[in-house]
């Protein structure tokens, strides 16, 4: 594919959480931005993607139970 003629819908939305958190570089960005621009589901999906990321911004850290943070390093394990 040509940079003529922009990203598909699937690589933009691959890209979402990254430009959402603000972690694309200005030439990606600039990309996703121009697909965005004409593209309504990719838009509705990119507001979703921001809606949660405003959402999960304002919760407070939470510390896990040890129990629960041993049975993610078990399964974690487990598929090593």
């Amino acid at each position: 594919m040509s940079a003529e003629q922009g990203k598909l819908c699937h690589e933009v939305r691959i890209e979402l959480p990254a430009l959402v958190a603000g972690q694309l570089d200005q030439s990606a960005r600039a990309a996703v931005e121009e697909h965005l621009s004409f593209c309504p589901g990719c838009q509705f999906e990119w507001q979703e993607q921001e809606l949660v990321w405003r959402c999960l911004s304002q919760c407070e850290d939470v510390d896990p139970p040890e129990e629960l943070r041993n049975r993610v390093r078990h399964a974690i394990a487990r598929l090593e």
